[in-house]
Protein backbone atom coordinates (compact mmCIF):
# COMPACT_ATOMS: atom_id res chain seq x y z
CA UNK A 1 0.00 0.00 0.00
CA UNK A 2 1.46 3.27 -1.00
CA UNK A 3 -1.22 5.80 0.96
CA UNK A 4 0.70 7.53 3.87
CA UNK A 5 -1.27 6.60 6.74
CA UNK A 6 -1.78 9.51 9.08
CA UNK A 7 -0.64 7.87 12.86
CA UNK A 8 -1.09 11.35 14.88
CA UNK A 9 -4.81 11.70 13.99
CA UNK A 10 -5.96 8.81 13.76
CA UNK A 11 -9.44 7.91 15.71
CA UNK A 12 -10.39 4.27 15.87
CA UNK A 13 -14.01 4.31 17.32
CA UNK A 14 -14.87 6.97 14.63
CA UNK A 15 -17.73 5.22 12.12
CA UNK A 16 -15.40 6.27 9.09
CA UNK A 17 -11.93 5.38 10.30
CA UNK A 18 -9.83 3.74 7.76
CA UNK A 19 -11.36 5.22 5.22
CA UNK A 20 -8.92 7.00 2.47
CA UNK A 21 -10.21 10.04 0.77
CA UNK A 22 -8.13 12.60 -1.39
CA UNK A 23 -9.61 15.33 -2.19
CA UNK A 24 -8.30 17.86 -4.90
CA UNK A 25 -11.23 20.68 -4.26
CA UNK A 26 -11.27 24.19 -3.16
CA UNK A 27 -13.61 27.09 -2.18
CA UNK A 28 -16.86 25.45 -0.60
CA UNK A 29 -18.69 22.61 -1.62
CA UNK A 30 -16.34 20.52 -2.01
CA UNK A 31 -13.92 20.77 0.93
CA UNK A 32 -17.54 20.89 3.12
CA UNK A 33 -18.50 17.42 1.87
CA UNK A 34 -14.58 16.40 2.63
CA UNK A 35 -15.15 17.76 6.31
CA UNK A 36 -18.13 15.60 6.28
CA UNK A 37 -15.97 12.68 5.73
CA UNK A 38 -13.04 14.09 7.83
CA UNK A 39 -15.27 14.50 10.97
CA UNK A 40 -16.34 11.34 10.76
CA UNK A 41 -12.95 9.85 10.92
CA UNK A 42 -11.99 9.75 7.58
CA UNK A 43 -8.04 9.97 6.58
CA UNK A 44 -8.34 12.94 4.13
CA UNK A 45 -5.28 14.77 2.00
CA UNK A 46 -5.92 17.69 0.42
CA UNK A 47 -3.90 18.67 -2.46
CA UNK A 48 -3.60 22.40 -3.42
CA UNK A 49 -2.10 23.97 -6.22
CA UNK A 50 0.86 26.41 -5.62
CA UNK A 51 -1.35 29.41 -5.45
CA UNK A 52 -2.97 27.66 -2.84
CA UNK A 53 -7.28 27.39 -2.26
CA UNK A 54 -8.83 30.70 -2.87
CA UNK A 55 -10.49 30.88 0.38
CA UNK A 56 -7.10 31.57 2.08
CA UNK A 57 -6.79 34.93 0.20
CA UNK A 58 -10.57 35.63 1.04
CA UNK A 59 -10.57 37.68 3.81
CA UNK A 60 -9.87 39.98 6.01
CA UNK A 61 -10.22 38.58 8.85
CA UNK A 62 -6.84 36.61 8.75
CA UNK A 63 -5.37 34.31 11.08
CA UNK A 64 -1.70 34.41 10.23
CA UNK A 65 -1.23 34.09 6.70
CA UNK A 66 -5.06 32.49 5.92
CA UNK A 67 -8.42 33.87 5.53
CA UNK A 68 -11.27 33.06 8.70
CA UNK A 69 -12.90 31.82 5.56
CA UNK A 70 -10.40 29.43 4.82
CA UNK A 71 -10.74 27.85 8.34
CA UNK A 72 -14.57 26.88 7.98
CA UNK A 73 -14.11 24.13 5.86
CA UNK A 74 -10.38 22.60 5.99
CA UNK A 75 -10.20 20.84 9.51
CA UNK A 76 -9.53 17.38 10.07
CA UNK A 77 -6.48 16.39 7.17
CA UNK A 78 -3.60 17.01 5.73
CA UNK A 79 -2.17 19.22 3.21
CA UNK A 80 0.12 19.46 0.57
CA UNK A 81 0.68 21.54 -2.57
CA UNK A 82 0.77 20.04 -6.36
CA UNK A 83 1.36 21.44 -9.02
CA UNK A 84 -0.59 19.56 -11.39
CA UNK A 85 0.55 20.81 -14.85
CA UNK A 86 4.05 18.93 -14.07
CA UNK A 87 4.21 14.76 -15.11
CA UNK A 88 6.26 13.94 -12.10
CA UNK A 89 2.92 15.92 -9.34
CA UNK A 90 0.91 14.12 -11.44
CA UNK A 91 1.65 11.02 -10.88
CA UNK A 92 1.52 11.33 -7.07
CA UNK A 93 -2.09 12.31 -7.29
CA UNK A 94 -2.48 9.03 -9.89
CA UNK A 95 -0.45 7.26 -6.95
CA UNK A 96 -3.11 8.33 -4.18
CA UNK A 97 -6.07 8.40 -6.24
CA UNK A 98 -5.64 4.59 -7.03
CA UNK A 99 -5.24 3.61 -3.25
CA UNK A 100 -8.18 6.05 -1.85
CA UNK A 101 -11.63 4.74 -1.67
CA UNK A 102 -12.84 8.41 -2.93
CA UNK A 103 -11.56 11.17 -4.79
CA UNK A 104 -13.65 14.36 -4.57
CA UNK A 105 -12.68 17.43 -6.79
CA UNK A 106 -14.54 20.57 -8.82
CA UNK A 107 -12.78 21.11 -11.46
CA UNK A 108 -14.63 22.46 -14.94
CA UNK A 109 -14.59 19.12 -17.86
CA UNK A 110 -12.05 21.16 -19.93
CA UNK A 111 -9.87 21.51 -16.51
CA UNK A 112 -10.08 17.60 -16.36
CA UNK A 113 -8.69 16.71 -19.67
CA UNK A 114 -6.15 19.69 -19.95
CA UNK A 115 -4.95 18.54 -16.84
CA UNK A 116 -4.97 15.27 -17.49
CA UNK A 117 -7.22 14.34 -14.32
CA UNK A 118 -9.86 12.22 -16.94
CA UNK A 119 -6.73 9.84 -17.08
CA UNK A 120 -6.09 9.64 -13.21
CA UNK A 121 -10.16 8.94 -13.03
CA UNK A 122 -10.02 6.00 -15.55
CA UNK A 123 -7.04 4.74 -14.55
CA UNK A 124 -9.13 4.47 -10.95
CA UNK A 125 -11.74 1.97 -11.17
CA UNK A 126 -12.26 0.77 -8.06
CA UNK A 127 -12.05 4.44 -6.52
CA UNK A 128 -15.43 6.44 -5.78
CA UNK A 129 -15.07 9.85 -7.47
CA UNK A 130 -16.90 12.46 -6.91
CA UNK A 131 -17.08 15.67 -8.87
CA UNK A 132 -18.82 18.71 -8.22
CA UNK A 133 -19.96 20.79 -11.05
CA UNK A 134 -21.63 23.91 -12.02
CA UNK A 135 -24.14 22.29 -13.42
CA UNK A 136 -24.61 18.70 -14.90
CA UNK A 137 -22.55 17.96 -17.82
CA UNK A 138 -25.69 16.20 -19.22
CA UNK A 139 -26.95 19.90 -20.21
CA UNK A 140 -25.92 23.02 -21.85
CA UNK A 141 -24.69 24.86 -19.07
CA UNK A 142 -21.98 21.33 -18.18
CA UNK A 143 -18.94 23.42 -19.34
CA UNK A 144 -20.30 26.57 -17.24
CA UNK A 145 -18.20 27.76 -13.92
CA UNK A 146 -20.49 28.37 -10.98
CA UNK A 147 -20.62 29.90 -7.97
CA UNK A 148 -23.10 30.06 -5.39
CA UNK A 149 -24.55 33.45 -6.05
CA UNK A 150 -24.75 32.42 -9.90
CA UNK A 151 -26.87 29.38 -8.44
CA UNK A 152 -28.94 31.04 -5.93
CA UNK A 153 -29.81 33.26 -9.06
CA UNK A 154 -30.59 30.83 -11.72
CA UNK A 155 -32.48 28.32 -9.11
CA UNK A 156 -35.25 30.69 -8.24
CA UNK A 157 -33.77 30.81 -4.34
CA UNK A 158 -33.11 34.91 -4.77
CA UNK A 159 -36.29 35.27 -6.35
CA UNK A 160 -38.49 33.78 -3.21
CA UNK A 161 -35.98 35.54 -0.49
CA UNK A 162 -36.25 39.35 0.29
CA UNK A 163 -39.61 41.66 -0.14
CA UNK A 164 -40.58 44.78 -1.76
CA UNK A 165 -38.19 46.92 -0.48
CA UNK A 166 -35.23 44.72 -0.81
CA UNK A 167 -36.18 42.84 -4.12
CA UNK A 168 -34.58 39.62 -4.66
CA UNK A 169 -31.41 38.85 -2.50
CA UNK A 170 -29.81 36.31 -2.11
CA UNK A 171 -29.62 34.19 1.40
CA UNK A 172 -27.18 35.38 3.73
CA UNK A 173 -24.78 32.55 3.52
CA UNK A 174 -23.47 30.20 1.20
CA UNK A 175 -26.79 27.71 1.00
CA UNK A 176 -25.93 26.28 -2.03
CA UNK A 177 -22.49 25.46 -1.90
CA UNK A 178 -23.70 23.93 1.80
CA UNK A 179 -26.58 22.20 -0.21
CA UNK A 180 -24.05 20.91 -2.73
CA UNK A 181 -21.44 19.88 -0.09
CA UNK A 182 -24.06 17.58 1.68
CA UNK A 183 -25.21 16.35 -1.13
CA UNK A 184 -21.67 15.13 -2.09
CA UNK A 185 -20.87 14.01 1.43
CA UNK A 186 -24.24 11.51 1.04
CA UNK A 187 -23.47 10.81 -2.28
CA UNK A 188 -20.01 9.72 -1.31
CA UNK A 189 -21.09 7.58 1.42
CA UNK A 190 -23.64 5.90 -0.77
CA UNK A 191 -21.13 5.45 -3.64
CA UNK A 192 -18.51 3.80 -0.96
CA UNK A 193 -21.40 1.85 0.65
CA UNK A 194 -22.31 0.17 -2.61
CA UNK A 195 -18.78 -0.60 -3.96
CA UNK A 196 -18.38 -2.38 -0.59
CA UNK A 197 -21.44 -4.52 -1.49
CA UNK A 198 -19.99 -5.20 -5.08
CA UNK A 199 -16.37 -5.10 -4.12
CA UNK A 200 -15.35 -6.50 -7.51
CA UNK A 201 -17.32 -4.21 -9.74
CA UNK A 202 -16.16 -0.47 -11.01
CA UNK A 203 -16.62 2.11 -8.29
CA UNK A 204 -19.80 4.89 -8.89
CA UNK A 205 -19.13 8.04 -10.13
CA UNK A 206 -21.24 10.93 -8.44
CA UNK A 207 -21.93 14.17 -10.23
CA UNK A 208 -23.51 16.62 -7.74
CA UNK A 209 -24.15 19.90 -9.48
CA UNK A 210 -24.73 23.42 -7.74
CA UNK A 211 -27.89 24.43 -10.13
CA UNK A 212 -29.90 21.02 -10.15
CA UNK A 213 -28.92 20.68 -5.68
CA UNK A 214 -30.20 24.39 -5.54
CA UNK A 215 -33.52 23.44 -7.15
CA UNK A 216 -33.82 20.17 -5.16
CA UNK A 217 -33.73 22.83 -2.12
CA UNK A 218 -36.65 25.04 -3.23
CA UNK A 219 -38.70 22.02 -1.10
CA UNK A 220 -42.21 23.53 -0.82
CA UNK A 221 -41.88 26.00 -2.91
CA UNK A 222 -41.13 23.85 -5.85
CA UNK A 223 -44.10 21.25 -4.72
CA UNK A 224 -46.31 23.98 -4.51
CA UNK A 225 -45.15 25.78 -8.46
CA UNK A 226 -45.62 21.61 -9.69
CA UNK A 227 -48.62 20.53 -8.09
CA UNK A 228 -50.47 23.83 -7.83
CA UNK A 229 -48.97 26.17 -10.50
CA UNK A 230 -47.81 28.57 -7.63
CA UNK A 231 -45.31 31.55 -9.16
CA UNK A 232 -44.50 32.59 -5.19
CA UNK A 233 -43.56 36.23 -5.17
CA UNK A 234 -41.41 37.94 -2.18
CA UNK A 235 -42.69 37.08 1.09
CA UNK A 236 -39.52 38.60 3.52
CA UNK A 237 -39.67 36.26 6.66
CA UNK A 238 -43.13 34.97 5.89
CA UNK A 239 -43.96 31.19 5.25
CA UNK A 240 -45.80 30.74 1.79
CA UNK A 241 -47.82 28.00 3.47
CA UNK A 242 -48.49 28.24 7.16
CA UNK A 243 -49.72 30.94 9.18
CA UNK A 244 -48.64 32.17 12.01
CA UNK A 245 -45.50 31.77 11.27
CA UNK A 246 -42.19 34.37 11.24
CA UNK A 247 -41.18 37.49 13.25
CA UNK A 248 -43.38 39.15 15.49
CA UNK A 249 -42.07 42.37 17.34
CA UNK A 250 -41.87 42.53 21.07
CA UNK A 251 -40.98 45.67 23.15
CA UNK A 252 -37.06 45.80 22.51
CA UNK A 253 -37.12 43.23 19.51
CA UNK A 254 -38.26 40.43 17.17
CA UNK A 255 -39.41 36.96 18.17
CA UNK A 256 -40.08 34.37 15.33
CA UNK A 257 -42.73 32.25 16.25
CA UNK A 258 -44.70 29.26 14.59
CA UNK A 259 -48.10 27.79 14.84
CA UNK A 260 -48.16 24.68 12.46
CA UNK A 261 -51.40 23.46 13.64
CA UNK A 262 -55.11 24.23 15.07
CA UNK A 263 -53.90 22.73 18.85
CA UNK A 264 -50.69 25.07 18.66
CA UNK A 265 -52.79 28.10 17.77
CA UNK A 266 -54.77 27.13 20.51
CA UNK A 267 -52.13 26.91 22.57
CA UNK A 268 -50.66 30.37 21.47
CA UNK A 269 -53.86 32.02 21.86
CA UNK A 270 -53.75 30.76 25.66
CA UNK A 271 -50.90 32.21 26.36
CA UNK A 272 -51.18 35.06 25.05
CA UNK A 273 -53.97 35.83 26.85
CA UNK A 274 -56.30 35.69 23.98
CA UNK A 275 -57.81 32.41 23.84
CA UNK A 276 -61.21 33.72 21.95
CA UNK A 277 -58.48 34.40 18.89
CA UNK A 278 -58.27 30.64 18.36
CA UNK A 279 -62.12 30.55 17.44
CA UNK A 280 -62.34 33.60 15.44
CA UNK A 281 -63.96 32.33 12.06
CA UNK A 282 -60.48 34.56 10.66
CA UNK A 283 -58.32 32.51 12.19
CA UNK A 284 -60.49 28.72 12.89
CA UNK A 285 -58.04 26.77 10.51
CA UNK A 286 -54.59 27.29 8.61
CA UNK A 287 -56.51 28.32 5.34
CA UNK A 288 -58.50 30.91 6.86
CA UNK A 289 -55.28 32.02 8.81
CA UNK A 290 -52.76 32.55 5.46
CA UNK A 291 -56.10 34.30 4.15
CA UNK A 292 -56.17 36.81 6.84
CA UNK A 293 -52.23 36.59 7.94
CA UNK A 294 -51.83 40.23 7.87
CA UNK A 295 -54.70 41.47 10.78
CA UNK A 296 -53.60 37.89 12.73
CA UNK A 297 -49.77 39.31 12.55
CA UNK A 298 -51.01 42.71 13.72
CA UNK A 299 -53.15 41.27 16.32
CA UNK A 300 -50.36 38.83 18.10
CA UNK A 301 -48.07 42.50 17.52
CA UNK A 302 -50.13 44.11 19.64
CA UNK A 303 -49.99 41.76 22.70
CA UNK A 304 -46.54 40.84 22.09
CA UNK A 305 -45.45 44.72 22.20
CA UNK A 306 -46.25 44.74 25.78
CA UNK A 307 -43.35 42.81 26.83
CA UNK A 308 -39.64 42.04 26.21
CA UNK A 309 -38.66 39.29 23.73
CA UNK A 310 -37.18 37.17 27.11
CA UNK A 311 -40.17 37.23 28.74
CA UNK A 312 -42.56 36.02 25.78
CA UNK A 313 -39.89 33.31 24.80
CA UNK A 314 -39.95 32.36 28.73
CA UNK A 315 -44.41 32.12 28.26
CA UNK A 316 -44.14 30.39 25.15
CA UNK A 317 -41.23 27.84 26.10
CA UNK A 318 -43.96 27.12 29.03
CA UNK A 319 -46.56 26.64 26.67
CA UNK A 320 -44.85 24.28 24.19
CA UNK A 321 -44.67 27.15 21.36
CA UNK A 322 -41.73 26.89 19.04
CA UNK A 323 -39.92 30.23 19.07
CA UNK A 324 -36.82 32.14 18.50
CA UNK A 325 -35.06 35.39 19.37
CA UNK A 326 -33.50 37.13 16.36
CA UNK A 327 -29.72 36.65 17.35
CA UNK A 328 -26.88 38.39 16.05
CA UNK A 329 -23.70 36.32 15.24
CA UNK A 330 -21.89 37.51 18.49
CA UNK A 331 -25.15 36.30 20.67
CA UNK A 332 -25.28 33.13 18.56
CA UNK A 333 -21.87 32.18 20.09
CA UNK A 334 -22.90 33.61 23.52
CA UNK A 335 -25.98 31.13 24.00
CA UNK A 336 -25.76 28.27 26.86
CA UNK A 337 -27.13 26.19 24.56
CA UNK A 338 -23.81 25.75 22.73
CA UNK A 339 -22.13 26.01 25.56
CA UNK A 340 -23.48 23.24 27.27
CA UNK A 341 -23.31 21.01 24.11
CA UNK A 342 -20.13 21.99 23.31
CA UNK A 343 -20.31 23.11 19.83
CA UNK A 344 -17.08 24.86 19.15
CA UNK A 345 -13.95 23.79 19.73
CA UNK A 346 -10.53 25.38 20.56
CA UNK A 347 -7.30 23.91 18.74
CA UNK A 348 -3.77 24.90 18.44
CA UNK A 349 -2.56 25.94 15.12
CA UNK A 350 1.24 27.64 14.48
CA UNK A 351 0.11 31.25 14.25
CA UNK A 352 -2.24 30.63 17.91
CA UNK A 353 -4.64 29.03 19.17
CA UNK A 354 -8.13 29.30 16.96
CA UNK A 355 -12.02 28.36 17.41
CA UNK A 356 -14.01 26.67 15.32
CA UNK A 357 -17.05 25.43 15.12
CA UNK A 358 -17.03 21.20 15.00
CA UNK A 359 -19.54 18.92 13.93
CA UNK A 360 -23.00 19.09 14.60
CA UNK A 361 -23.13 15.17 15.11
CA UNK A 362 -22.92 13.40 18.09
CA UNK A 363 -22.29 10.05 17.94
CA UNK A 364 -23.03 7.82 21.12
CA UNK A 365 -23.39 10.82 23.10
CA UNK A 366 -20.20 11.86 21.90
CA UNK A 367 -19.13 14.63 19.26
CA UNK A 368 -16.30 13.88 16.76
CA UNK A 369 -13.42 16.11 17.94
CA UNK A 370 -11.16 18.48 15.48
CA UNK A 371 -8.27 16.07 15.70
CA UNK A 372 -6.61 18.73 12.91
CA UNK A 373 -6.46 22.08 12.67
CA UNK A 374 -6.86 23.20 8.74
CA UNK A 375 -3.55 22.85 7.77
CA UNK A 376 -0.57 25.49 6.63
CA UNK A 377 -0.51 25.77 2.80
CA UNK A 378 1.92 22.65 1.80
CA UNK A 379 2.58 21.84 5.38
CA UNK A 380 2.43 17.76 4.90
CA UNK A 381 3.93 18.00 1.68
CA UNK A 382 7.33 16.63 2.61
CA UNK A 383 6.06 13.73 5.07
CA UNK A 384 3.83 12.79 2.35
CA UNK A 385 5.93 12.58 -0.29
CA UNK A 386 9.17 10.79 1.74
CA UNK A 387 6.37 8.32 2.96
CA UNK A 388 5.26 7.86 -1.21
CA UNK A 389 8.75 7.38 -1.40
CA UNK A 390 9.64 5.08 1.07
CA UNK A 391 6.63 2.81 -0.04
CA UNK A 392 7.59 3.14 -3.53
CA UNK A 393 11.03 1.86 -2.07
Amino acid sequence: MTWPQDIDAQDPWLPLAGVRVLDLSRILAGPLAATVLADLGADVIKVESPQGDETRRWGPPFHGDDAAYYFAVNRNRRGMVLDLRRDEDRDVVRALAAEADLVIENFLPPQMVSLGLDAVRDTSPQTVWVSIRGASEAGPLGDQPGYDAMAQARSGIMSVTGHALTGPTKVGLPIVDVVTGLYAAIGALGALLGHRREPDGKAARVEVPLFECGVSSLINQAANHLVGGVVPGLLGNLHPNVAPYGPIPTADGELVLGATSDRQFHALCAAIGRPALADDPRFVDNPARLAHREELDGLLAAVLLGASTRSWERAFAEAGIACAPVNRIDEVFRDKHLGAVGLVHEVGHPAGDIRLVASPLRIDGVRPPIRRAPPLHGEHTAAILDALASAED
